[in-house]
């Protein structure tokens, strides 16, 4: 009830600003500022970011101008969107663009998964019973949609044992819990490559969503088998 009460009061959160040499943008989600402890981390980031962005622009400007450039400003965004919900997590996904100077920006991606009976972040590995694991579950169907996706960008089969052709560890991966159908549970693993994980910069990120399977799903902590729903397996 009181989850509902907070969300409804709630609404989506965007601190922005284009002055002083600086593009900046910083959101996030109503579900996530329906969370006081992460609407508190999210304004402090917010801060900290534009205030780390501010002393770049000023050393860019002092460097550009001893050096007879035009300075034509920098950029920074973030922004958490909500992957899904239900009755004790929270799953979102920041994603964030920073251009300081280079010959391009840089972008990335972080899952934060947020346990409300706790009050705070955990791994989702933490959802799993001692000594359970879903990687075996998660590598093989992610390299295999990986390598159908690269093969339709390059145009031409994925070459093996050579860089870009390897699959990434999971640990190079964006990993975060969804919720496709947005019925409280989660169905779905979204996993992201973020620019040169996967392939070349000019690629961009790859974005694989897995299926969460019966038998992935029975390695799960009893307490938390209720926030989720099985699928069919990649086929």
């Amino acid at each position: 009830m009181l989850i509902s009460a907070l969300l409804l009061a709630a609404a989506p959160v965007t601190i922005a600003s284009d002055r002083d040499g600086l593009d900046f943008s910083y959101r996030w989600s109503k579900e996530a500022e329906a969370v006081p402890a992460l609407a508190r981390r999210f304004r402090a980031d917010a801060a900290r970011q534009k205030r780390d962005m501010m002393a770049t622009v000023a050393t860019e400007k002092e460097m550009r101008k001893k050096m007879k450039l035009d300075f034509g400003g920098l950029q920074f965004s973030r922004a958490w969107t909500t992957s899904g919900q239900s009755r004790r997590l929270l799953s979102l996904v920041g994603a964030s663009s920073a251009y300081t100077g280079g010959a391009h920006s840089n972008s990335g991606t972080k899952a934060l998964l947020w346990e409300r009976a706790l009050g705070r972040e955990i791994d989702w590995r933490a959802l799993l019973q001692p000594g359970k694991s879903w990687d075996g579950a998660i590598r093989q169907p992610f390299c295999t949609l990986l390598d159908r996706e690269r093969a339709k960008r390059r145009q031409e089969a994925v070459k093996k044992g050579e860089w870009p052709g390897q699959c990434p560890e999971l640990k190079e991966l964006t990993i975060a819990l969804a919720d496709h159908d947005r019925d409280g549970r989660f169905d779905h693993l979204d996993l992201t490559a973020d620019p040169y994980v996967a392939g070349p910069y000019a690629e961009g990120a790859y974005e694989v969503s897995l299926p969460l399977t019966a038998t992935m799903l029975a390695r799960l902590k009893p307490a938390y088998r209720a926030d989720f729903e099985s699928q069919p397996p990649v086929q």
